[in-house]
């Protein structure tokens, strides 16, 4: 672009079944000279990032979508973040494109919906995107170019705002390197789960706010253990609570302790660190370990 300004684009989609359309889109736009944001910035989906997610979007000139074969994890409402991020996206009448994938019977199965529960969710809400119009791509090279053709198109069509450039103007090539970095880094801790390095801080010591305000300490490892033990043999949260409580009951000679008060600690600090995934199915929260997890999990096994 001529004009002299840099254009913010919020970029929503699932994540790791889309790395490389991310690159992509970034890439793209970089070369528009437009500063793509999405999640890079805030990896740990959980509701206490949905407010900076919106602020985001507020502060983004442009929104894009991009959907493939899966969902997205949930949050508590039970839509998924993807979704919200597009609902949002559409209240604040942010300009927007949606890529779709074209051909979704030539996605691989591991990145596709298992769950049929999940499936319909994606195919509700392909439906509300396809009402309006969206392009399609089958690969990152070709969602490339149809980036770069439709945002040219509407950036002409629809000006926004933007930044005018200044001494403090974005380095996109610095910019550009910290993607990079942020990918390498990612493609690391993949290997390194795949070695089955621990690095997970599993003697970090959480204080938990007993019912009733006793406190008491546990090591991350310890409750992850608990809740991860539990989980294999029933996923459903309230189960699992139940099941950790009795197994502290008796560590700490204490009939009476109970974890409602921290059960929103616990799911966030297991989400965090990537040994969870919480799934909401009507309205009720279950837990499902990541790969992570259950790698984590058979290194703690005595």
């Amino acid at each position: 672009m001529s004009d002299g300004k840099i254009y913010k684009i919020f970029v929503s989609s699932t994540f790791e079944d889309l790395r490389e359309e991310r690159a992509a889109v970034q890439k793209a736009l970089l070369q528009l000279n437009c500063l793509p944001v999405g999640m890079e910035l805030f990896p740990a989906a959980d509701d206490e990032t949905w407010s900076f997610i919106k602020s985001q979007i507020d502060d983004s000139d442009y929104y894009v979508v991009v959907i493939a074969g899966r969902y997205g994890s949930l949050a508590p409402d039970g839509l998924s973040f993807t979704e919200k991020e597009y609902d949002y996206a559409r209240t604040q009448n942010k300009p927007s494109i949606g890529f779709v994938h074209g051909h979704p019977g030539l996605i691989v199965a591991e990145k596709t919906e298992s769950l049929p529960d999940q499936r319909i969710r994606l195919d509700t809400f392909l439906r509300k995107v396809k009402q309006r119009p969206v392009r399609t791509f089958t690969n990152p090279y070709e969602l490339a170019l149809e980036v770069t053709t439709s945002f040219v198109q509407l950036i002409r069509d629809r000006p926004a705002v933007g930044y005018v450039r200044s001494n403090d103007a974005v380095d996109y090539k610095r910019y550009a390197a910290l993607l990079e970095e942020n990918s390498n880094l990612k493609e690391q801790l993949k290997r390194a789960e795949g070695e089955k390095i621990s690095i997970f801080p599993a003697n970090e010591k959480l204080l938990i706010i007993n019912d009733g305000g006793a406190e008491f300490t546990i090591t991350l490892g310890e409750i992850f253990q608990a809740v991860a033990e539990a989980a294999m043999v029933n996923n459903f949260e309230v189960e699992i609570f139940n099941k950790v409580e009795e197994r502290l009951r008796n560590k700490f000679a204490n009939p009476k302790l109970r974890l409602s008060d921290a059960r929103v600690q616990i799911r966030r600090d297991l989400v965090v660190h990537g040994l969870i995934e919480v799934r909401t199915t009507s309205v009720y929260p279950h837990y499902y370990l990541t790969d992570y997890g259950r790698q984590q999990l058979a290194l703690m096994a005595p």
